[in-house]
């Protein structure tokens, strides 16, 4: 059974020095509000629909007014006039369907823009994530080999050890404060990359170090850029199939006239005129071949691009069980060499064990520690991989 994974963050009360604690939600809303490039695709939206909504719009009411210098000259019976064409034979319908698939493409393109901010934004939220883990570790271990230097040098100011069991446990509190002082380094620049994939300053930003996995069902392909995309140029391309076929049908106006200016007493009277282009030489019926044939290469691309997106969702679930496995692995294991750790540090302190058996159990819990973080990162780059897959695209960014 599949079992899809969604990270969220269990948040923490409160920061100091004006930091806010975020969630991958937070991230996600404030790269929504702060990067151009999103402000950008949503304008091209509404630009879409504003074009739909002209396309689809009525023939216009056309009032037509003239004279002549001369009245045996140009006058008419459209000297006043009033026209309104009527559609009854569906350019309107044809005009609407255009602009709306217009519109569907418009919103694949956003969809697109938006998955790939979505990308990088998690990306950069959970690798600071692991970071801030990663100093957790490094805190520990400095802590671990401290009270390893304290315990060597009681025991060799009381003569029980060498003096070289004093400087090992010396070099052992300078590499921690090293690791210590790396990951300060890596957690710093996880902040600057994030807040540049949210546009703000990363002093304001401080990230969580726990994550909870909630479940999520019922996902399809469907929300792909590429998917839909391909499926709204189908759309496109039927409806300019549609657009060519009504392109020769009739045209009715109703006319409201008023006698030529020249007559001795004007008066008013309505008309329908009826215009029909009997012949359009073959235009017409080779606009909508050519429309059927762009809509039958765009299916072409719709069905390769469903089969890649299918393929590579296979995937990536078989990755994130993989990945989920991992994590439950370590996380087992780290029980172990934690009860390790603490049991040798606190014999070789009451005068058992030796300063190896510390050394020894304080790398091993270092190594699961630190690979217990590299699995939980990875497991979160499968699951925003999973998102790609998909073509998730969060709330936030909607």
């Amino acid at each position: 059974m599949k079992i899809p994974f969604i990270f969220s963050l269990v948040l923490a009360a409160s920061v100091g020095h004006c930091q806010k604690l975020l969630s991958d939600c937070d991230a996600l809303s404030l790269a929504s509000k702060n990067r151009a490039v999103l402000t950008s695709a949503k304008l091209l939206v509404t630009q879409a629909e504003t074009a739909a909504k002209a396309q689809s719009a009525a023939e216009p009411l056309i009032f037509s007014l003239g004279g002549s210098t001369r009245s045996e000259l140009g006058s008419t019976d459209q000297d006043l006039q009033l026209s309104q064409p009527l559609d009854l034979f569906g350019r309107r319908a044809a005009n609407r369907a255009v602009g709306s698939a217009g519109v569907r493409v418009a919103l694949a393109e956003y969809r697109e823009v938006a998955l790939g901010v979505q990308n990088e934004v998690l990306d950069a939220f959970y690798r600071s994530v692991a970071a801030r883990q990663k100093k957790a570790v490094a805190d520990g271990l400095l802590k671990i080999a401290e009270g390893l230097f304290t315990a060597t040098k009681r025991r060799f100011d009381e003569g029980k050890v060498a003096e070289t069991q004093l400087t090992r446990a010396s070099i052992e509190v300078e590499r921690a404060k090293q690791f210590a002082d790396s990951a300060e380094s890596e957690g710093r620049a996880a902040l600057a990359t994030l807040g540049g994939a949210l546009g703000i300053d990363e002093t304001e930003l401080e990230v969580p170090t726990d994550t909870v996995f909630v479940g999520v069902q019922g996902l399809s392909v469907d929300g792909r850029p590429e998917v839909m995309l391909a499926a709204a140029e189908v759309d496109v391309a039927e409806a300019e199939a549609g657009l060519a076929k009504v392109s020769n049908r009739p045209e009715l106006n109703v006319q409201l006239l008023r006698s030529p200016w020249n007559t001795e007493r004007g008066y008013f009277a309505g008309r329908i005129q009826l215009t029909w282009a009997i012949s359009d030489n073959g235009r017409a019926k080779n606009e909508r071949a050519s429309a059927r044939l762009r809509a039958e290469a765009a299916r072409r691309r719709l069905e390769d691009a469903t089969a890649r997106a299918k393929a590579e969702v296979r995937a990536a679930e078989l990755l994130l069980a993989a990945q989920e496995r991992r994590v439950q692995s370590y996380q087992a294991i780290l029980t172990s060499a934690r009860d390790l750790a603490e049991k040798s540090q606190r014999g070789y302190s009451e005068g058992f064990g030796t300063q190896m058996e510390v050394l020894d159990a304080s790398r091993a819990l270092r190594e699961v520690e630190q690979e217990l973080v590299d699995a939980r990162l990875q497991l979160a780059q499968t699951v925003i991989a999973r998102y790609r897959a998909y073509g998730v695209l969060k709330e936030e960014l909607k």
